[in-house]
Formats: structure tokens, sequence, C-alpha cells
């Protein structure tokens, strides 16, 4: 018996790449980055996109000591604020419900909502995590969007489903997600 062939019918951006942006701070700009991201997504208007990361990075100026502000909580109230019509929606998952973080992205990508991933960089050797955006999605592997260049090109994440609910299962941080709700009005 032949295994199923990928799933390619879940393509969530089938034209992904034209709707991604460089991260202004790799540092600090991930949230932004990825709200931003979405809003393009969606054709979002009457949205200053010239400045959206300058913006919308709380964390921008932070100082050595400081506690970090960027959230999505955070990052989606000071959007909303300037742009009454956005809502950002924010899921967090307990450490041991991965399947249940991994079921729910699928869900939203079945329902072509484009989605932010929060992954937690340690075992990949780094500290932290990383916010990023699922850009396809096959029955076995989430493909995310690590960065875009300033030149344009990408460094993509290829994660099987199995090993981001382990990671999310093992490791401290990337406890959620976050979709856009709506962006009508402008």
């Amino acid at each position: 018996m032949d295994s199923p062939a990928p799933n390619k019918e879940l393509s969530v951006f089938p034209n992904w790449k034209e709707f991604a942006v460089p991260q202004r701070r790799s540092a600090t700009g991930c949230i932004p980055t990825g709200y931003e991201f979405l809003l393009r997504a969606a054709g979002a208007q009457g949205i200053d996109f010239s400045s959206f990361q300058d913006e919308f990075d709380l964390d921008k100026s932070l100082a050595l000591g400081e506690s970090p502000q960027n959230n999505f909580v955070s990052v989606a109230t000071a959007i909303k604020q300037r742009y009454d019509w956005v809502e950002f929606t924010r899921v967090a998952f307990p450490r041991g419900s991965g399947g249940k973080k991994v079921e729910r992205v699928e869900s939203l990508l079945r329902e072509r909502r484009p989605t932010l991933v929060s992954i937690a960089l340690e075992p990949f050797g780094e500290r932290g995590w990383h916010i990023m955006p699922v850009v396809d999605l096959t029955d076995r592997e989430f493909l995310l969007l690590h960065h875009m260049n300033a030149d344009r090109s990408v460094q993509l994440c290829k994660l099987s489903v199995a090993e981001v609910a382990r990671i999310h299962d093992v490791y401290e941080g990337g406890d959620d997600i976050a979709f856009l709700e709506r962006s009508q009005g402008g």
C-alpha cells in the first residue's frame, strides 16, 4: 500500500513570499513583523506599513536590564489603539498540551487563517523563543518563515508536527499562538 502524498490542499499562503517583510530588529521585532505579515496577507486597508514595525516594536529602545514589553497581547493592544478595526487573538497552551497546540494550528490553517507560532529555541542551541508565521502545512510538517533578509531571501524552518508538539511539551517558553481575528474598516 502506498503512503499518502502530502496534503498540499492546506497551503495557507500559496503566494506567502509576497506578504513577507524583513524584520527590522532581529533581537526584538518578531511579533510586530509577524503581525504585519498577517495584515498584509489579509489585505488589510488603512495601515501605514512604512512605519509599522518601528511603531509597534515596544522593545525597540529597550535598555540593558529593562524588562521586555513585546508579547502577543501588548503588541496587539498597541495596534488596536491605533487601528481600532484590527483585532488579533492569542491562545496560550500550558506545558504538556503540545498536541492541542498543534491541533489548533492545523484547525486554523484548514480554515485558511494565517497563524503565528511561538517556538522555544533551546532545542536549536539558542535561548528564548521565536515567533514565526506558518507558511505551509502538509500532513506531517509545518513550514515556518524564520525570517526574511533585506534582499528578500528567506530562511525557512521545517518541523514535523510531532516535533512542534514535543518542543512545546519539553521546553520552557513558546507556549502560544496568535492569529488575525478581524481587520475590516480603516
